[in-house]
Formats: structure tokens, C-alpha cells, sequence
């Protein structure tokens, strides 16, 4: 049997809590229900807080926890959930919690964060020099603020020694199914996804990113250029033709472009033309070909390579799972 600890702040989604609580309780349902087991439960599972009082999320919404975090002297894996996504309160934990989280990690518990939750693992130093993923859409603030972490923020799921960290949203099911195969096997898992309508094997967040466009910055010559990437995208765009419109150099252009957006003119290009595809993909039934030409692709193939390399799916998967109508 195995301790899971799930941690809960103030700051935590209750949503999270109930569902990592559920995801596992399941497990521990079909694992009693199973011939090829025995009557163990696979996991022991506990909720602990702050001061081991409950926290009142909301009018409808209070978590009672078992008891306070400081009583814990042995678990096997802590599960840290998503603590919301207001920048100002990411990253903000007491002393006490954040020394918890290390010695246990440190006395060889496995620790789990999940979206935001990521960052009290940061903030207790127990990320330094391994990979690591949080939400797609914090990765550069993340990797601003925790330079030292190796953050692949395109990965689902990320494992390195004895931290394990995942993406945003739902990517805390993919955890859950992810440490229930690790403890009780493929079957089990495979049953809780289906008796719970989960997708299973997802590696990367990657199709659900959104284009931020990178303008948080200062350079008002490349805020010019940018601006004309986006009005003429779809059309045969040069370098040369960019940079001259700003009076730059070509060198001198792809300098500053890319200390001020932290990517270089020709990828940024390419991942414009790619949200705009993603968007007619979502919204049209145009064919890939005539989608590829209205984002300013001639080749097709070309165009196909590159939605892939961006996006992690092809065109037409990406069309099954994110249209939202059909005409």
C-alpha cells in the first residue's frame, strides 16, 4: 500500500483536490474488484493542510483535511495541486511548507506538481538542475523567474529523479493515470481511464497552445515589425522586405527581433502562420491544401512538417479534436 499526501493551500483549485481524490479512489475500487489482485487497497489517501484546518474556498466550497502537513512523518508520493493562475499569489508559500516539501524529498518521497503547483517545487529548490513542465501558458515567466530548472514546457508529464511535474488543466488526469500505472499496473489504469472517459497516452500540451504574440517589450522598432508579420503573414513574407521597413539591417534586425521576442523573425513568422491555421481548422472544413496557401504556404508537405513540429499533431487531428461546429 501506498501513502499519498495531497497538499492543500489556500491558494489550491478545489477541483483539483477532489479529482486527484477520485481518480485514486477509483483505482482502489477496481483494484478490490479485480481477480488478478489481492484484497489490499493499493493506496492510503489523506488531505493536509496548512494548520490542519479546513479552507473555505468559496460560498458552496470547503475542503476538510485530515490533518496538518507537520504531522506527517512518512509518505510515499505528495501530490501539490494547481494553486490558480493569479501571478501575483504564484509562487508566494510559508517557509514551514516549502522546508516540508524538501525534506521529504530529500528522505526520498516522490513529490508531484501539477500546472502552477509546479512552482512551490521550484520554490523549495527541489527542481534545480532537472526537468521540468508547468502550464504552456506561464513556461517564460516560469523559466524567467527559475532559470536554473530545465523547463520543457511542450511535455504533458516530465520525471526526473524523484520529482514528477505536469502541464495545466487536465493534465493533472494524465498525472493520476500516469502514478496509478506506476503503482498497480497497465490494466488498472487503462480501466479508470475507460470508466471515467479519459484519453490516455497524451505526451504533449503542445496543441492546445495559444500564440501570446510577445510583446512585452520595450523595442518599439520590432513592436513596428511584428505588427507587419501579422497584417501581411499570408503574403510571400521576406526578411529583407521586414527589415528594410523598419530601416534595419538584416543582421542588426534579426538581433534585436530575437532579444526582444526571444525567438527569430522566421520562427515567429511560422508560428503566426500556424495559429491562424489552427484558428481555420477549428472554425472551416477548407481543405489542407487551401488552408496552407491563406497562411502563405505554396508546399503543402512543407506546411504539414511544420504544423506537426508546432503543434505535435497533424492538420486533420488537429480538426477532430478542436472544431467547434460543422457546416
Amino acid at each position: 500500500m501506498k501513502k499519498i499526501t495531497i497538499l492543500m493551500i489556500e491558494q489550491s483549485m478545489p477541483a483539483a483536490i477532489v479529482s486527484f481524490t477520485d481518480l485514486f479512489q477509483m483505482a482502489c475500487f477496481l483494484w478490490d474488484k479485480s481477480p488478478e489482485t489481492d484484497l489490499n487497497s493499493p493506496f492510503d489517501i489523506e488531505i493536509v493542510s496548512m494548520a490542519g484546518k479546513p479552507i473555505k474556498y468559496s460560498k458552496h466550497v470547503e475542503i476538510k483535511p485530515d490533518r496538518a502537513f507537520s504531522e506527517v512523518n512518512h509518505t510515499d508520493l505528495i501530490m501539490v495541486p494547481s494553486s490558480g493562475y493569479d501571478i501575483d499569489t504564484i509562487g508566494s508559500y510559508p517557509r514551514e511548507m516549502l522546508d516540508w516539501v524538501k525534506f521529504h524529498n530529500q528522505n526520498g518521497t516522490k513529490i508531484a506538481g501539477v500546472c502552477t503547483g509546479v512552482f512551490l517545487l521550484a520554490e523549495a529548490g527541489i527542481l534545480n538542475g532537472k526537468k521540468a513542465t508547468t502550464h504552456w501558458a506561464l513556461a517564460d515567466w516560469f523559466q524567467k523567474k527559475y532559470p536554473e530548472i530545465i523547463l520543457t514546457p511542450e511535455k504533458i508529464i516530465t520525471e526526473d529523479g524523484n520529482t514528477i511535474c505536469s502541464g495545466g488543466g487536465s493534465a493533472g488526469f494524465d498525472l493520476c493515470l500516469y502514478l496509478i500505472e506506476r503503482y498497480c499496473g497497465q490494466k488498472i489504469a487503462t480501466r479508470c481511464a475507460k470508466f471515467l472517459l479519459l484519453e490516455r497516452s497524451r505526451d504533449f500540451q503542445t496543441p492546445f497552445t495559444m500564440f501570446n504574440h510577445q510583446k512585452n517589450h520595450k523595442d518599439s522598432d520590432i513592436i513596428k515589425a511584428q505588427e507587419w508579420i501579422e497584417n501581411c503573414f499570408h503574403k510571400n513574407c521576406q526578411l529583407d522586405d521586414i527589415a528594410a521597413h523598419v530601416g534595419m539591417s538584416i543582421r542588426n534586425f534579426k538581433r534585436r527581433f530575437k532579444k526582444a521576442t526571444g525567438d527569430s523573425p522566421l520562427v515567429y513568422l511560422q508560428r503566426f502562420r500556424i495559429d491562424a491555421a489552427k484558428e481555420i481548422l477549428e472554425k472551416k472544413n477548407s481543405s489542407i491544401g487551401e488552408i496552407a496557401h491563406q497562411v502563405g504556404y505554396d508546399d503543402m508537405g512543407f506546411f504539414r512538417k511544420l504544423f506537426v513540429r508546432h503543434t505535435g499533431v497533424s492538420p486533420s487531428i488537429y480538426r477532430q479534436r478542436f472544431k467547434t461546429h460543422r457546416s
